[in-house]
């Protein structure tokens, strides 16, 4: 664009060069027809002949031929000029059109590097937020998984069942075998959570549960030993988490647990290898109905057709077959599924029962005391009633380990 202005600058300081050289000539010829309107003039005196005359004309006309060129060179170079004028012009607007263009691309630029900026800031306030919420789910979720391992823990029951006589009676024996059922067991388990008795408590349960709101109503007793008396306060006792739930267990007759399997084969070369070994009558084995692998428990479960396999190849629980040039030993049991049904936990308070607390500084047994507090509050004068169940702490922790009632 600067180039085109400096070539329209060039050829406007030419048409003016031209111009001045039009009006020079202008002038000249202007001079010379005046000098040969002069000479004409002159040449009218009878003095001057003709040849003379003649060659003024010529001369004459000569120069007014210069001048008509002259005068079309100037309307030439004046319309030459216009057309550079209007060029001008055009260049001028088109230079405005594209420095505001430039400008307003420059401002476009501007903002959006400004508005990519304040998106950046908030991507990074976003990120930030995010990595905060992340530590927090993280540190919930430890809490949540020490809460479950504590949950866990306090599940993790071992508790001796009572024991039972049981009698066995010979029945009819059964012709067909497959009509034998899976032996099956189902018992509920109640860990009643009890109470913790510390020293100086006494935990004493009467037959009605009036009699134990009366007591705990009134509060305050004081007690008479040898050589002192002690004040007691009754409270209400809420016992530990109680646990209750169902065990079923069911021996399958037809089913046969196989342990100690060879982890290096697949199952499909294992499947063939047990189904050729348990398929054997030799060894007590019979028809194979399906196997089934636990590979998290490298355990393999094999069902047969018939009842009564189960039961002799549990006899001799230990067999070997060969794989890949080497002798492989597995273990067999029978299938024993055992499942937690009805889980509940749960919490209370015993209604017949009292916490007698701050018996403490005297020097009677344990025993001597339990007998006393039960003389004491089975009196009806002193608002008690009879007295079921006593239990006390003397210098020491105890477990009241007997059954509430819970509410």
């Amino acid at each position: 664009m600067d180039t085109s202005l400096d070539c329209s600058g060039n050829h406007l300081r030419e048409d003016l060069c031209n111009s001045e050289i039009v009006r020079t000539m202008d002038t000249s010829l202007d001079c010379s027809g005046n000098h040969l309107r002069e000479d004409l003039c002159n040449s009218e005196s009878p003095n001057t002949d003709k040849e003379n005359r003649e060659g003024l004309l010529a001369e004459y006309n000569h120069w007014k031929k210069q001048q008509d060129t002259a005068d079309h060179r100037k309307s030439f170079f004046l319309v030459e000029k216009l057309d550079a004028t209007d060029t001008k012009m055009e260049l001028q607007r088109l230079l405005e059109e594209l420095s505001t263009k430039q400008e307003n691309m420059a401002e476009e630029k501007l903002d959006k590097s400004n508005q990519f900026k304040r998106e950046s800031e908030k991507l990074k306030m976003v990120n930030l937020e995010l990595q905060k919420q992340i530590q927090e789910l993280k540190k919930t979720l430890k809490k949540e998984e020490h809460v479950l391992e504590d949950m866990k823990k306090e599940l993790q029951v071992e508790n001796k069942l009572p024991r039972k006589n049981i009698n066995f009676k010979s029945g009819e024996a059964h012709e067909d075998a497959e009509s034998f059922p899976d032996i099956s067991y189902k018992y509920f388990v109640t860990i009643n959570g009890g109470a913790i008795l510390q020293s100086g408590q006494t935990f004493v349960t009467f037959e009605d549960s009036e009699v134990a709101k009366t007591i705990i109503k009134k509060g305050n007793y004081k007690l008479d030993f040898e050589g002192t008396s002690v004040k007691v306060t009754a409270k209400p006792i809420n016992f530990n988490r109680t646990t209750q739930f169902e065990i079923n267990m069911n021996l399958s007759k037809k089913r046969l647990c196989v342990h100690y399997l060879p982890v290096e084969l697949s199952d499909e070369y294992l499947r063939d290898r047990l189904e050729l070994t348990f398929y054997k009558p030799s060894i007590g084995g019979g028809e194979i109905e399906g196997v089934q692998f636990d590979r998290s428990r490298n355990l393999a479960f094999i069902d047969f057709r018939q009842s009564g396999v189960v039961e002799r190849l549990v006899k001799q629980k230990h067999f070997e077959f060969s794989a890949d040039n080497a002798l492989h030993q597995i273990t067999v049991e029978p299938h024993l599924d055992i499942k937690l049904n009805k889980l509940q936990m749960f919490t209370g308070k015993s209604l017949k029962s009292v916490l007698l607390d701050g018996l403490k500084g005297v020097e009677e047994t344990e025993d001597d005391i339990q007998d006393i507090v039960q003389i004491f509050f089975q009196k009806t004068t002193n608002g008690g009633g009879e007295v079921e169940h006593i239990l006390h702490s003397h210098n020491r922790k105890r477990v009241a380990e007997f059954e509430p009632d819970l509410n």
